[in-house]
């Protein structure tokens, strides 16, 4: 019991430190090279690019529209309709690392900032650890009303300060 409490404080602490004010994200227009927690700049790349943000490589292979999500398990509704970002993630650092979907955003081009919804689906990218090398595809679904368009994609590293990987929609 102890563990899990450190485990959940641990993570809370990381969420914490490493998300900015809604100030801080929701305005800043991703071309404009804004500046992320530790003052670097973040990373501008397009649809099917990668790009790098803490030790991961990340390619946004495609983004789909549903209104409905899962595997022969469990499927879930959408509120309004499901955004399914298709990603590789590669672990281009030296050690093993979890990735975790819950750093994945969807913003609007008046600034709305949309958060991933964890499932457990086969393609899950929910605190995936990959060792050093190895790359892994999977989903990240995020809950929006209907009819949302998507700006932009901002991937952050849960494990850094860094500024996040911004993917600009064509």
């Amino acid at each position: 019991m102890s563990a899990l409490l450190v485990l959940v404080l641990g993570v809370a602490c990381v969420a914490v430190v490493s998300s900015g004010s809604p100030e801080e994200t929701s305005g800043a227009d991703p071309g404009e090279g804004s500046e992320g927690g530790t003052g670097e700049a973040e990373e501008t790349v397009g649809m099917g690019e990668p790009g790098t943000v803490g030790q991961w490589e990340v390619t946004v292979d495609d983004i789909e529209t549903s209104t409905t999500y899962g595997d022969e398990f469990s499927t879930e509704e959408a509120q309004g309709e499901f955004k399914l970002v298709s990603l590789t993630v590669e672990n281009i650092g030296e050690e093993a690392t979890t990735f975790d979907e819950s750093g994945v955003y969807l913003i609007e081009d008046d600034g709305n900032r949309h958060s991933s919804t964890t499932t457990l689906a086969e393609d899950s990218l929910f605190l995936e650890q990959i060792n050093p090398g190895n790359e892994v595809s999977g989903t990240a679904v995020v809950d929006v009303p209907e009819g949302t368009e998507i700006d932009s994609v901002e991937i952050e590293d849960i494990g850094s300060l860094e500024g996040p990987l911004v993917i600009e929609m064509p």
